[in-house]
């Protein structure tokens, strides 16, 4: 069985049996997969050979108790076995795109070219949802490179409101003409 297929089996499992709680559960993986980006340690311990399952199921449980959802800690104990940082790491982004799917979210990331209020922001997603017909898990990043406007990555999809694009629309239908 291929790694992508299994990661999305453990991930449908995983949010098969949080039910009610599947938004933590999706939280704590996010803060998971930071810990194993950042923290090398975090990822020597869920590779050793030279620690024990058992060790190393005890070490997790203590250390994210107040941090993690209880299910992501059992899934994590249960993970130690695989001894590999990069099946987690995919169960995570499986299990964040089973997440999306099943409460008909849209991940958004606007880029705009200066920083936005809280007012504004909210706003923004608010029309972003009545355009869509879906929830946005909405991020705003600055982009110092933009004149104004405003650029939108919907999934997969881009949408360029810019000035920049603007102005090169412009100066494009002026040389045709």
């Amino acid at each position: 069985m291929k790694l992508n297929q299994r990661a999305k089996k453990f991930a449908a499992t995983l949010l098969e049996i949080s039910g009610e709680d599947a938004g933590a559960v999706r939280s704590s993986l996010k803060q998971i997969d930071i810990l194993i980006r950042k923290d090398a340690r975090f990822r020597s311990l869920l590779q050793s050979k030279r620690i024990s399952n058992d060790n190393k199921t005890t070490i997790i449980k203590e250390a994210l108790a107040d941090v993690c959802h209880p299910n992501v800690i059992d899934f994590l104990g249960l993970m130690t076995e695989e001894k590999s940082v990069n099946i987690i790491r995919q169960i995570i982004k499986a299990y964040d795109e089973l997440y999306k799917d099943k409460k008909d979210i849209v991940s958004v990331k606007a880029h705009v070219a200066k920083e936005l209020n809280a007012e504004e922001v909210d706003a923004l997603q608010q029309n972003l949802q009545k355009a869509i017909n879906k929830k946005a898990d909405m991020t705003v990043e600055v982009d110092e490179k933009l004149l104004g406007g405003i650029m939108l990555r919907i999934e997969n999809t881009f949408l360029d409101a810019t000035l920049q694009s603007n102005l090169n629309r412009l100066q494009g239908e002026l040389l045709q003409s």
